[in-house]
């Protein structure tokens, strides 16, 4: 991509991916409830949810090895995605929704996150790419001002010393 870092532009296709992924997810599932019996798809609910959540834990322990916050997040990322589907069955019973718009709408609502997210790291590299090329900041640390101490007050009270040493000698 023209204007940002490269390491930037894998995280934007990285986020993009994501974002198709989700929705893959999301169609998966309503292909998957249409074709399944409830039982059946339960239980591959409790495996896929089961999954998601060792690959959390995976990235956490990466994260937490590697000192890298960027992996954290996408550790929570997976973590609230498989909480998600851990509780799609019980939302869509307590709540009487509809499985289908639920589960479309909720995958929409995470491509919609990721690709806000590719967004704004693109923004925050086109604004650290533009960065770049202003000097300001070598003009400015080239010709810092010189702090002066003020003299005057010094010779002042040097000045009414003298004057009062003048005075006590005349009385």
């Amino acid at each position: 991509m023209k204007g940002i870092s490269e390491e930037i532009g894998k995280k934007i296709y990285i986020n993009i991916l994501k974002a198709i992924f989700v929705i893959t997810y999301g169609l998966l599932f309503n292909l998957a409830y249409e074709n399944m019996e409830t039982q059946i798809l339960e239980r591959e609910i409790q495996i896929i949810t089961m999954i998601l959540v060792f690959v959390s834990i995976y990235f956490f322990e990466k994260a937490y090895n590697k000192d890298d916050g960027q992996l954290a997040i996408q550790g929570i990322e997976v973590l609230v995605i498989s909480a998600f589907t851990l509780t799609i069955e019980h939302i869509t019973n307590r709540c009487q929704f509809e499985f289908k718009p639920y589960i479309l709408s909720a995958s929409y609502i995470f491509a919609i996150y990721f690709i806000l997210k590719a967004i704004f790291l693109y923004t925050k590299g086109r604004l650290e790419f533009s960065k770049t090329f202003s000097d300001i900041k070598e003009i400015v640390k080239k010709d810092e001002p010189i702090i002066k101490e003020a003299t005057k007050k010094k010779k002042d009270d040097k000045l009414d010393k003298e004057n009062k040493k003048e005075q006590n000698k005349a009385y």
